[in-house]
């Protein structure tokens, strides 16, 4: 197996596939270098995962690593945030912000889904990449940075610049390093090392005996499609944990906020709320459809926050501040 490189108890790179190997032996022959690196790859799949392992392997790696979500910046902030700004730039700058470029000097920048980027603000970026230089909002002067750049794309850039929808200049300014990680179907050969680490994962974190998986179902996970890859296949084996499930085909799983322990209360109608989507006939809106799949999750996971939100696939943060807004509470 490749040697993995830790970020924490459950982020790690598994393989043996030579597909898997020669992936990460790319990545650790350029990570002492400079140089950009493209990493593509389906979402899953492990991008920013080794775009930690580049830095980690580099001599910045004792600098910071900032990831930066391209798709979650606002376009009206977009220069505030990546360029930082001066006091009194605009109304509500009372003091000068960096900017998460400068706040990287020295380390690694991750421009996640750097497909996101509006077209017209890929000009701004280019520029950065080609003079390593900013100028913050309401200044005047250039500032150099001393800043490595990583980019990862979950769809094919150089289809994006042919559909108009990415600049070529960009496109080839990135494009100095290109690495494309397999999706997990590809290499179905690495599935039960991932799937023997999660299982042994999630059983120290829930504090539950190891699950043991039999070789039929194993055969299954095998030849599941895994549309979701890597992320997909941690999220089938917590389920197994935290909602206390069979070990279920991966195609079964789908159905999952379905199932409801023995010991858990059922649902009591209120009025104003649907508690169940057991009709076709009818419609609901997204919010009691939220709410109940919310209310679900949590009820599986015995009110576990954080594990709620990793089944739900969304920050921890988010499921809290929802939770306010719809009001639920453990006696419900």
């Amino acid at each position: 197996m490749c040697s993995p490189h830790e970020n924490g108890s459950s982020c790690r790179l598994i393989g043996s596939s030579s597909l898997f190997c020669n992936v990460v032996a790319i990545a650790d022959a350029v990570a002492s270098n400079d140089c950009l690196v493209l990493l593509e790859g389906e979402s899953g799949t492990g991008k920013e995962l080794l775009a930690r392992r580049i830095h980690g392997k580099s001599k910045r790696r004792n600098k910071p690593f900032i990831p930066v979500n391209c798709a979650g910046i606002s376009e009206s902030l977009f220069e505030s945030q990546f360029f930082g700004h001066i006091r009194g730039a605009f109304t509500g700058a009372v003091s000068e912000t960096l900017g998460v470029v400068r706040a990287a000097e020295g380390g690694t920048l991750l421009l996640d889904e750097v497909s996101e980027i509006p077209l017209h603000l890929q000009a701004k970026l280019l520029r950065l990449l080609q003079e390593w230089e900013i100028i913050p909002v309401g200044g005047t002067m250039p500032i150099r940075v001393d800043t490595r750049f990583i980019a990862t794309a979950n769809v094919s850039l150089a289809k994006a610049v042919k559909d108009g929808q990415f600049r070529s200049d960009l496109y080839h300014r990135l494009n100095i390093v290109r690495i494309e990680l397999p999706p997990l179907r590809c290499r179905s050969e690495d599935i039960d090392l991932i799937l023997d680490h999660y299982l042994d994962l999630f059983a120290v974190q829930y504090g539950m005996t190891r699950r043991v998986l039999g070789e039929d179902i194993r055969r299954q996970i095998r030849q599941h499609h895994w549309p979701g890859n890597v992320r997909e296949l941690c999220n089938y084996v917590e389920r197994l944990y935290a909602a206390g499930l069979p070990p279920l085909p991966p195609a079964m799983m789908s159905t999952w906020i379905e199932y409801v322990p023995h010991d858990s209360p059922p649902l009591e109608p209120q009025p104003g709320r649907i508690t169940e989507i057991n009709d076709e006939s009818l419609i609901y809106t997204l919010a009691e459809a939220e709410r109940m799949t919310i209310l679900r999750a949590l009820r599986l996971t015995r009110w576990n926050r954080s594990a709620a939100s990793r089944l739900l696939e969304v920050h921890r943060s988010t499921l809290l501040r929802k939770i306010r807004a719809y009001h639920l509470f453990e006696r419900e």
